[in-house]
This record gives C-alpha cells, structure tokens and sequence, in this order.
C-alpha cells in the first residue's frame, strides 16, 4: 500500500508540474537562465541559479503585527503576480513576497507568470491583467481585482498587500 501511496503522489507531483509547464531559456543580454510561463516559488527554489530567492528570503524581516492581519484578509484573495527571473525589482521583491506569503499562511492560492524580457509570457497571460512592468502582483477577490503592487510596494509589501486585500486601498 506505501508503495501505491508513493507511486501516485510522484505522478500526482509531476502531473502538477506539467501543467504549469514554463519554458527555461538563456538570458541573451546575460547569459543567464530565464523562466518564460507559468511557475512557482518552489520551480524558483528549485534552479540552483536563482539563490537570489533563497538570499532574499531568509534576510527578509516582515513586520509580524502585520502579518497576523495579513492571516485574515490573504487568505481568501488569490495573487496573480508577474515578474522577470533576469529583473532586478523581481529579484528585490519576490522574496520579500515569498516570506510574507509563507508568514501570512497565504501560500498556496496564487499563480505566477514568468517574462521574458519584452515582458511577454509563454502563452502571453500579461495581456489579461495589463500588465507592463516587472514584478505586478494583482490582488484579487472572488474574481475582481482589489489592487496591484506595481515594481515595488510603497510601504512595505505587506503592508501595501494588506491595505490592498482589505479594501483600504487600490
């Protein structure tokens, strides 16, 4: 029985990760790996080459009167967030989002979209939300659209995600 418990959750992890499906290319102005499409903190994890995720993370301090807030109001919001693995703001502000999402106990509803460099996904979801600039993170609520963190948060990112997700700000 342990072995079929094993055998489906190994299909069941490589069948979630197809899904997502993102493209892994090389940065043509750095020579860089790039993510193209949909991933996930854990794909990020995952490339040796993005420690700037792992660094960014385990420096990063939320504030955590915020964050007991934040367990209210994120969990029932999903994030669209949209960034650029060769972006210097993503790389600033991804691991700031991370850790506020894993302290938030918000980490599983969102979905994330790597660009490339003329800010284009795999299959080009960026027209959808508008989106521009590098890292977007779009808050929404059954559907509709709170507010967004554009680049960077004008406070703190989870700050402005709480004033976003209760509906102080837009």
């Amino acid at each position: 029985m342990k072995k079929i418990l094993t055998g489906f959750l190994v299909l069941l992890a490589v069948t979630a990760k197809a899904q997502f499906g993102f493209d892994v290319n090389k940065d043509e102005q750095t020579g860089k790996t790039m993510f193209v499409g949909r991933c996930t903190f854990d794909d990020l994890n995952d490339e040796a080459s993005f420690d700037w995720i792992a660094m960014g993370s385990s420096s990063y301090k939320p504030d955590e009167a915020v964050t007991e807030q934040l367990k209210k109001v994120l969990p029932s919001c999903e994030l669209i967030i949209f960034m650029g693995t060769w972006c210097e703001d993503t790389q600033n502000l991804l691991p700031k989002l991370y850790k506020t999402m894993m302290y938030s106990r918000s980490y599983t509803n969102y979905k994330m979209y790597a660009l490339d460099r003329n800010k284009k996904s795999k299959d080009n979801e960026q027209d959808a939300y508008k989106v521009s600039l590098v890292p977007t993170i779009i808050v929404l609520k059954n559907g509709t659209e709170l507010g967004r963190i554009v680049e960077a948060p004008r406070k703190t990112i989870e700050s402005d995600l709480l004033e976003i997700a209760s509906g102080k700000k837009g």
